[in-house]
């Protein structure tokens, strides 16, 4: 996943980070659930845009619904 949640014990904050960008960060939570839905979030909206996972789509909508043989 490229986005991460890690909690900032000093200042008692979930922080979400972009590891692609050097860990950027992307927003500060005061709970657990906020960032993780922030995060979850930045994920879909990313994986929209990637250029692999769009290749990947294609491939899939190619392939064969079923591999079985009869």
């Amino acid at each position: 996943m490229r986005y991460s949640v890690k909690y900032e014990g000093r200042d008692k904050n979930w922080v979400v980070t972009d590891t692609v960008t050097a860990h950027q960060v992307i927003g500060i939570h005061s709970t657990k659930s906020e960032a993780y839905k922030q995060a979850f979030a930045e994920q879909e909206l990313w994986r929209k845009h990637d250029p692999v996972a769009k290749h990947l789509a294609r491939v899939r909508r190619m392939l064969p619904r079923s591999l079985a043989t009869g």
